[in-house]
């Protein structure tokens, strides 16, 4: 509740939060008063979809909202359309203004996305159900495991699957499920969106729409990332799951292929996809959802000392990461008594190798893994590390989890890790441009 004076002041002009109106001169829908607000303050949704507290000197109603949120009536399913699935873990890809609350808050029922996405709707049967709710900074290995749990049991009732899931640690998700899940026979894509609905820039329905074209034109499976392909509306792509990274914090071309090309194009405004997916399912399909979380993570810089490497071998890791550099380096080389602590680092790296599953990955995020170049990479080697080949460091990180969860000894995680599973590593890096 606004305080007297701002509410009378509201009330002469008839105006209600969700209006539009003019503050001083400020455009906006105004918003609910929080706890957080200055007093003697309005809260008003720019157009940008940010919110500002305004001290009212003018306030003009613009024009009324164009209805409060009712309560949603049954969807009617059409026979004729193909059915896709979405499942929700949270993010701003489910998200919708809500006026009454303040800000914005999760859409989950099948009548909620209808109207945030109306274009998915024009073409599918939309279904709805929650496996979690959360920011994905907040997401554990174990909702992976619940996430491949629930995919596993519905993927024979729908033409697709879409998880809604926030883009911070979409890609660790979709590296997991592509583990879990070899040679999935129904296609599985994750879609998030970097600007939530209620900003103009919004990207969440053109990456829903773009996901629901190629899980119901195309005869795609496997499991993939959909987002925007450039900063603008026009195109989107698919990215396989385990080899997709997000390269920025807010454009909404954020996610990039690493090591590999994307599967398929589809322009959102023509409708016309261009499909070549790379990595077909080459076996049976498989459920394999066993972790093992123990994994420490090294990261390598200028300034390592052998006390931060020590406390590694103390806490009795299963694995290890370390993200070296260039093509896959860490200091072992002493050259003058500033870097003579580098061979005590190297000794205690082969300690940690002797029990532990060590991989290098590289800090460049691009190429691969060659430690046979330099002097430092063959003694990293005879140390008992072993590649990541092209595998950047996150998607290494997440199945060295797996390999060691779904085999009983480090010499078969060692071989399991070795494996391309399911199109996660490639022999050859091929030239992305």
């Amino acid at each position: 509740m606004y305080s007297e004076k701002i509410q009378k002041k509201l009330e002469a002009e008839n105006i209600e939060v969700g209006d539009r109106i003019k503050v001083n001169d400020h455009k906006g829908t105004l918003m609910p008063k929080t706890k957080a607000s200055r007093k003697g303050t309005i809260v008003l949704k720019l157009e940008s979809g940010y919110n500002i507290g305004l001290e009212p000197e003018e306030i003009q109603l613009l024009q009324k909202q164009q209805g409060k949120e009712t309560k949603q009536t049954e969807t009617e399913y059409d026979e004729e359309k193909p059915n896709i699935l979405i499942l929700h873990t949270g993010g701003t890809i489910a998200s919708k203004v809500s006026y009454e609350e303040g800000g914005v808050k999760p859409a989950f029922e099948p009548e909620e996305l209808i109207k945030m996405y109306p274009g998915v709707a024009d073409i599918a049967n939309i279904h709805s159900e929650v496996v979690a709710q959360m920011l994905s900074e907040d997401m554990e290995p174990e909702h992976w495991q619940e996430i491949a749990q629930k995919i596993h049991e519905v993927k024979n009732d729908y033409d697709g699957i879409i998880i809604g899931h926030g883009t911070d640690t979409m890609s660790y998700t979709g590296a997991a499920l592509s583990l879990m899940l070899q040679n999935i026979d129904t296609g599985v894509l994750l879609v998030g969106a970097q600007r939530s609905s209620d900003r103009p820039s919004t990207d969440a329905a053109t990456n829903m729409y773009a996901a629901t074209k190629l899980l119901t034109e195309t005869d795609y499976t496997g499991l993939g990332i959909c987002m925007h392909q450039t900063s603008n509306d026009k195109e989107c792509y698919v990215i396989p799951a385990a080899k997709a990274r997000k390269m920025h914090t807010s454009r909404r071309d954020a996610f990039e292929p690493v090591n590999t090309q994307p599967e398929a194009r589809i322009n959102t405004q023509t409708g016309k996809i261009k499909y070549s997916k790379s990595n077909e399912a080459n076996g049976e399909y498989k459920l394999e959802t066993e972790l093992n979380t123990n994994i420490g993570y090294l990261k390598v810089r200028p300034g390592l000392t052998v006390e931060e490497v020590e406390r590694i071998l103390e806490h009795d890791y299963s694995g290890l990461i370390i993200e070296g550099t260039g093509l896959g380096h860490m200091p072992v080389n002493s050259f003058d008594d500033k870097t003579q602590h580098h061979k005590e680092i190297l000794q205690t790296i082969e300690k940690i190798a002797e029990e532990t599953l060590v991989i290098m990955t590289s800090q460049c995020i691009n190429g691969r893994i060659n430690m046979n170049v330099y002097d430092a990479g063959y003694k990293i080697q005879e140390a008992g590390v072993i590649s990541g080949e092209d595998m950047h460091p996150e998607l290494a990180y997440v199945k060295l989890m797996w390999s060691l969860g779904t085999t009983k000894s480090l010499e078969k995680a060692k071989e399991r890790f070795r494996e391309n599973i399911s199109g996660e590593k490639n022999t050859r890096t091929p030239y992305t441009g």
